[in-house]
């Protein structure tokens, strides 16, 4: 079958039909030359040093500006041009097969949480895992990529190499710390003096086992995601609405949280170990999922003042700058959790009908 130019329309939830005008290069569905420029992308960022942090950007992109088809296509793409790259790039180097296993996981599953395919074809009529809703995937997202971290750092924690670049960025970040301190005397003694490589690193694993790594994939799926739609609004002039406004989580879930937070308090001062790592990971799973839900009242009532499309790119840098500013992010997080809360018992996103239920999710 030949190539053919075709108007495309992009198939993602709330996306409008391009215009006539708007056309591109494709093949069965798939937009082939953007898909290969995203994974070209993708596979620099990989080799950059900055820029490696936002390397799935260009996946989102793909699922919001053109279709899912694209999105797995490119994917699919940059896990092969990848494997190929350590193969031939790492020579001799231990463990190389550790860094495919990380790219692969991250980029399969990313592309997973903003372009599934049962989203987007008959498999959403039967339910299940390929229809659940975005916060879902990424929760579930996160739980596997911070157990691909747990693994890897478990099998190349006594290595020398694996040492070396621990201390190199903890030495970093430590350094960054003390020049974000500015003129705050208080705090920048407290880095000076207790901030050493030794000291953050335990601290580190202290914090990846209950919670701080499944919280650190979610920070990153997240960032990367809202990322690809700010380029999707800048670049396609698209704007892509999201399920993340209509997100609401089970009535039970605060339950789970109270149990949870029970847990870590029978596991900490009974020093039952399991038990207490369990539960603050069932804790961060629930401040995940409020903080969603917190989002989407937010969402659903910046998308009743309809914004002007500038402005819109704006508070979605400015949520990004949030979650990754320490001084203001955990106050701004804290207040959007406990919104989510609170949606429990007052419902922020009622329909305006006159004798409503005000129960959320039902």
């Amino acid at each position: 079958m030949a190539f053919q130019r075709i108007p495309e329309t992009p198939v993602s939830a709330g996306i409008p039909q391009a215009t006539k005008n708007q056309v591109r290069l494709v093949f069965r569905g798939v937009a082939v030359v953007p898909a290969l420029v995203s994974a070209g992308i993708c596979l620099g960022a990989i080799q950059s040093g900055f820029f490696i942090f936002f390397f799935l950007v260009p996946l989102g992109f793909m699922a919001y500006g053109y279709n899912f088809r694209s999105a797995w296509v490119s994917a699919l793409m940059v896990v092969g041009g990848n494997g190929i790259g350590f193969l031939v790039l790492s020579g001799p180097a231990a463990y190389p097969w550790l860094n495919m296993l990380y790219f692969t996981v991250m980029v399969l599953v990313f592309t997973w949480i903003v372009a599934p395919p049962g989203t987007f074809s008959h498999f959403s009529k039967g339910g299940g895992i390929l229809s659940w809703s975005t916060a879902y995937r990424l929760i579930i997202g996160s739980v596997i990529g911070a157990l691909t971290c747990w693994y890897i750092i478990d099998a190349t924690w006594d290595t020398e190499g694996f040492k070396t670049l621990l201390r190199s960025q903890t030495e970093l970040f430590r350094s960054l710390a003390i020049s974000a301190a500015g003129t705050d005397v208080v705090q920048r003694s407290l880095w000076e003096q207790q901030g050493y490589p030794e000291t953050l690193i335990a601290q580190l694993g202290v914090v990846a086992l209950r919670g701080g790594g499944l919280a650190a994939c979610g920070a990153a799926f997240f960032i990367n995601r809202q990322l690809s739609l700010v380029c999707v609004g800048l670049i396609r002039r698209i704007r892509v609405g999201t399920s993340m406004s209509h997100f609401h989580t089970a009535p039970g879930l605060i339950w789970v949280l109270s149990l949870s937070l029970l847990g870590v308090l029978v596991g900490t001062s009974m020093g039952i170990g399991p038990l207490e790592l369990g539960a603050w990971n069932m804790v961060t799973i629930c401040a995940i999922l409020y903080l969603a839900q917190g989002g989407g009242i937010v969402l659903h009532v910046l998308s009743r003042m309809n914004l002007p499309p500038f402005i819109r790119v704006g508070l979605n840098m400015l949520l990004i700058i949030l979650i990754c500013s320490p001084q203001i992010n955990l106050f701004a997080l804290g207040a959007l959790g406990i919104l989510g809360i609170a949606e429990h018992w007052v419902s922020f996103r009622a329909p305006k009908s006159d004798g409503s239920s005000s129960t959320p999710g039902m």
